[in-house]
Parts: structure tokens; C-alpha cells; sequence
């Protein structure tokens, strides 16, 4: 899976991100977690190693066309929804008390455990 996120990574950038989060933000419920995910790769302490992983999960996530097409009801966020959380489970030593209080700002009713 790793060499997946890798691979999916050429898909970030901040703008194809922020337009992600503009056109998704009601439809997917992982979006506290996603901005926690870009929080921390935003975060100049966090290896560049654990930056390329949390890439790959952001262009995957923002990626219409992936494993389970986005555009299917239902359905089309599952496979998302997966590869968000094993980026942070990857990740989950480098998210900072700091992530959580921002993404506790932007959704205060969000669980972010």
C-alpha cells in the first residue's frame, strides 16, 4: 500500500487540495481527519518520508477516478475513507496537539480519535 501512496502523491498540490475541500466538504465525513492530514504534512517537524505518505493519501483522496470511483452514491468514499486512515495511522506519532486544535476550530462536533 505504501508504494500506492507514492505513487499517488504526483496528485497533490495545495491548489487541487483547497479546490477538493471546496466541492467535497459536505458530502465526505473524513474531513477533519483529511485537514488533520494536512496539517501535519504542512508541519516543518514532520520527516520528509512521512510527508510523501501523507501526499500519496491526500492525492488519492482527491483523485476522482481511484480504486471505487468517487462519483458512485454511497459507496465511492469507502476507499477514501481507508487510505485516510491508515495515513494516519502511518503518521500518528507526527500529529501534534496543535493539528487537533486547528481542525477542533475549523469542526467543532468532529471526533478526532
Amino acid at each position: 500500500m505504501l508504494k500506492w501512496l507514492i505513487c499517488f502523491s504526483r496528485f497533490y498540490s495545495p491548489v487541487k487540495f483547497l479546490h477538493f475541500i471546496k466541492t467535497a466538504c459536505r458530502k465526505i465525513r473524513f474531513l477533519p481527519k483529511l485537514m488533520m492530514i494536512y496539517y501535519c504534512l504542512t508541519d516543518a517537524d514532520t520527516p520528509k518520508f512521512v510527508r510523501l505518505v501523507l501526499m500519496g493519501a491526500v492525492g488519492y483522496a482527491i483523485l476522482p477516478f481511484d480504486f471505487i470511483p468517487d462519483l458512485l452514491p454511497g459507496v465511492g468514499w469507502i476507499d477514501d475513507a481507508a487510505v485516510i486512515a491508515a495515513a494516519l495511522s502511518f503518521a500518528g506519532t507526527y500529529v501534534k496537539p496543535e493539528h487537533r486544535e486547528k481542525v477542533r476550530k475549523l469542526f467543532p462536533l468532529a471526533k478526532l480519535s
